[in-house]
This record gives C-alpha cells, sequence and structure tokens, in this order.
C-alpha cells in the first residue's frame, strides 16, 4: 500500500476517519492525500463584464485549502515516536460531479485505498449520498474503508471477512490477507449457506498458498444475515469488517438489502469493500 485518499468534508466528526487513515499510513509506510470536495455554487451574472462567475468561489476554496492545512498539521500530532511519518498532501474540489472526481483521482494518483466517515445517524457518509458512493465502488475499483465517527484504532486483533463464496475471489482475498499483515491480525471467515467446500477451498488458499496460518472459518445458515454478523462481530471482538461489493449492484442494494442488512448504517465496527 502506498497511497491512502481520504475523503473528508473538514466537520470535527470527519476528524476520526483521517485519523484512522493516519495511522494505517504509519503502519503501511503509506501516504495521504485529503480531499475536500466544495459545495456547489451558483452562477452569478457580472453586469459590468456580460461573464458569469461562482459566488464566493474563490473564499471558499481559499478556506477549504486552510483547513486542510490544519488538518493535516493536527494529523501530524499524532505521529508516533520512532513510526514512519506520512507525506500529506491535500486537494481540492467543487462537487459538481463528486463520484466521477475521486474515481478519476483514484486513476491519476495510484490509489490504493480510499477512507471516509461515517456518521452515527443512519447517513451513509459525511459528504457522500448513495448515489455519489455507489458511483466511486463502481468505477474505481478500489478499495473503501468506512470508518464510524466514534472508532479509535489501536491495534487490527481480529478482522471478520463476509464471503458468499460464490466464486473465487483470489485478488481479494489476496488485498484482505495484505491488509492482516498490517497488524498480525487474526482472520474469521463468516460464510453464508451451503457452501462448505468453497469455504474449505478459501481456507486451504489463505494458509498454503498465501502463507497466511492465523486464519479460521465459521458457517452460518443463510438468514438474518445483518444481525447475526453484527452479532457475531461483538462476539468476537471484530475490529474490521471485510464485504465484497459486486459491480453492477447500486450502492443502496448493497448496503440496505438481503445481503447485507444495513451493515453500514448500523455498523459500530469499521467497514472495507473490496471491488468484486
Amino acid at each position: 500500500m502506498k497511497t491512502i485518499l481520504v475523503l473528508t468534508d473538514l466537520s470535527t466528526k470527519a476528524e476520526n476517519a483521517a485519523i484512522y487513515a493516519f495511522k494505517i499510513a504509519t503502519k503501511t509506510n503509506a501516504n495521504i492525500i485529503l480531499f475536500h470536495s466544495c459545495e456547489s455554487f451558483k452562477p452569478v451574472n457580472v453586469t459590468e463584464s456580460g461573464s458569469w462567475e461562482y459566488e464566493d468561489y474563490e473564499a471558499a476554496k481559499n478556506e477549504s485549502f486552510t483547513a486542510l492545512a490544519q488538518l493535516k498539521t493536527y494529523l501530524l500530532t499524532n505521529l508516533e515516536p520512532g513510526a514512519f511519518r506520512p507525506e500529506i498532501n491535500f486537494l481540492n474540489d467543487i462537487g459538481l460531479d463528486l463520484g466521477s472526481c475521486v474515481n478519476q483521482l483514484v486513476k491519476n494518483r495510484n490509489i490504493d485505498l480510499i477512507i471516509m466517515g461515517t456518521k452515527g445517524d443512519d447517513r451513509l457518509s459525511h459528504i457522500f449520498n448513495g448515489s455519489d458512493a455507489s458511483d466511486i465502488l463502481e468505477h474505481a475499483y478500489c478499495p473503501v474503508l468506512f470508518v464510524p465517527e466514534a472508532y479509535d484504532l489501536d491495534h487490527l486483533k481480529t478482522i471478520v471477512f463476509a464471503n458468499d463464496l460464490k466464486k473465487n475471489y483470489t485478488k481479494e482475498t489476496n488485498l484482505l490477507v495484505e491488509f492482516a499483515k498490517i497488524d498480525q491480525s487474526h482472520i474469521i471467515m463468516v460464510h453464508f449457506g451451503e457452501y462448505e467446500n468453497n469455504a474449505y477451498t478459501c481456507l486451504s488458499y489463505i494458509q498454503n498458498t498465501l502463507g497466511y496460518t492465523d486464519v479460521t472459518s465459521w458457517l452460518a445458515p443463510f438468514k438474518n444475515i445483518g444481525n447475526q454478523l453484527r452479532k457475531f462481530e461483538t462476539s468476537v471482538k471484530a475490529d474490521l469488517t471485510v464485504m465484497i461489493h459486486h459491480h453492477g449492484i447500486h450502492l443502496e442494494r448493497f448496503i440496505t438489502g438481503s445481503k447485507s442488512e444495513n451493515m453500514l448504517n448500523h455498523n459500530e465496527v469499521p467497514l472495507l469493500i473490496l471491488p468484486g
């Protein structure tokens, strides 16, 4: 992992996701790009020149850059002695087409991971509505990590990997193991349905092919998936839940539909979504 893109609305609540990203960066020797999307501005006709200008555009851009610079300074105060010091850059833009803007950043800046915050009031995130986030997941082909506003990263001891086992997710499993190696986490693969043989195949791939032995498997009935998963997270004290997003499925259906039962909206554990 080389570059982490942090999406922020510069609110106090959004700071937590940035801090989480900073801690991940220090553990993986990655650099950070802070990105803020300014609100859209209405064009105003300038009578004297006959041209159109965006009302308060420059003022908002300058204010945004100042706030991003302050956030960078604040993040660096969290640097532990002897830890890797990430390079932190920041960008902003007018939020007319947020999804496309972020997707272009992923391509141009070789982003390995996107991190953004989630609120505690059942809204998707600080800066995205469902269509924007869906667009990012659909086209960025980049892992996206959602961090609850009150969650404090200390050590990734336990990672829960919720997998439908409908196919061999080799690339996704490789990403999972790379993430687990950050803190040598214990991986628990959670499978819903009747794919026990596939579970053994996935388990063997992680242990034997990838050489990561700290992994176990749990097979659960294919019903009340969201409730089961949340209860299981609590019982094993999970530090991270990992799911796979299948391209072509709108985010609203992915998050609130039968496969996830409002996992993102109601989850108290960070959720890493891998592109499938």
